[in-house]
């Protein structure tokens, strides 16, 4: 099946083919972009939706919307599945019902993870918008030694940490494939923290932090911060700078409930935000501040300052002087 877009990003639209082909497109563009399905109960005639893919370094990540269906993955369509593969699964607006080694009842925002070795149905009955990222079997144990302890149980999108994944993926789309504001293995190494976060939650165990371990955060947070204006570091870099493994390093920010993406970003903000009131970067427009301080994208500069701090970095820099906010771009 064709494919339109970017060189980077894949996408199918129902608009581009006739009524009566549009189930069938709709159907073969899911099971490219998420896994092989038989898509029925609609009206092909009215039936409508959107598929885009995009692989962001070890995750696929795709966004889908449409009408309501039902969808279901038996002996055939498992039979296609050439690699052991899980999807991470929500919806951002619509409720859906599930059948996946027992029934389940998704809420938006909630996260279901599928295991391609198994069977699926699902329905939703009304116009819905989902985000799903493909990891293989080899990623996930990084994060999860033992799968089934998420497969197939729904994580609320309410709970502590089911909340911040579930925030965290609905902010993935194949977009960030073109300029990602982090490099694309901070990311992937984002969601794996977050999965052995909520194993954790799940499992009512609370880390016990050693001496140790305290010792260890905090020379990562130190060598975080001396590197964070070095726009393409990662959590490989930090790790292999201290001398332990990535594993150990994401382990110990979980047990301090911690990720090195966050504090990443954090270490830049705070790196610009310096910058921005001293006077001996008054001459420094804030786009190259922001550079300067390992943002990769200007954009997402703009947005961590006004999360962190109510306003722009141009209207932060003309507070701290006292003066006017015109002249710049941001």
């Amino acid at each position: 099946m064709a494919s339109v877009g970017t060189e980077l990003i894949q996408r199918w639209s129902t608009e581009d083919v006739a009524p009566s082909r549009r189930l069938d497109y709709f159907a073969a563009a899911v099971s490219e972009a998420v896994t092989p399905l038989t898509i029925d109960s609609v009206d092909a005639e009215t039936f409508h939706g959107k598929v885009s893919f995009a692989q962001l370094g070890a995750i696929g990540v795709s966004q889908s919307v449409g009408a309501p269906h039902r969808s279901s993955r038996g002996k055939k369509e498992l039979a296609r599945n050439s690699v052991h593969v899980f999807n991470l699964m929500t919806t951002l607006k619509a409720p859906w019902n599930a059948e996946h080694r027992g029934s389940l009842r998704m809420m938006p925002r909630d996260v279901l993870i599928l295991d391609s070795s198994f069977p699926l149905k699902a329905e939703v009955r009304q116009d819905f918008s989902l985000v799903n990222l493909v990891v293989t079997e080899a990623w996930l144990r990084r994060w999860v030694p033992d799968p089934s302890l998420l497969v197939a149980r729904r994580i609320p999108g309410n709970s502590m940490w089911g909340l911040a994944l579930s925030s965290y993926l609905g902010e993935m789309s194949p977009e960030l494939a073109a300029a990602p504001p982090l490099p694309l293995s901070v990311m992937a190494d984002q969601v794996g923290s977050l999965l052995a976060l909520t194993v954790s939650a799940m499992q009512s165990a609370t880390p016990t932090v050693s001496p140790g371990t305290k010792t260890l955060h905090a020379r990562i947070r130190e060598c975080i911060a001396e590197r964070c204006t070095e726009p393409e570091l990662t959590a490989s870099d930090v790790a292999t700078s201290l001398g332990v493994s990535v594993r150990t390093m994401h382990r110990t920010l979980a047990a301090v409930s911690e990720t090195f993406g966050r504090l990443l970003i954090d270490a830049r903000s705070r790196t610009a935000v310096r910058m921005l009131t001293s006077p001996l970067f008054k001459r420094v427009t804030t786009g190259e501040i922001g550079r300067r301080a390992g943002f990769v994208s200007g954009s997402h500069f703009v947005r961590v300052i006004r999360l962190q701090h109510g306003m722009t970095p141009r209207q932060l820099r003309a507070r701290g002087e006292g003066g006017s906010v015109d002249g710049e771009p941001y």
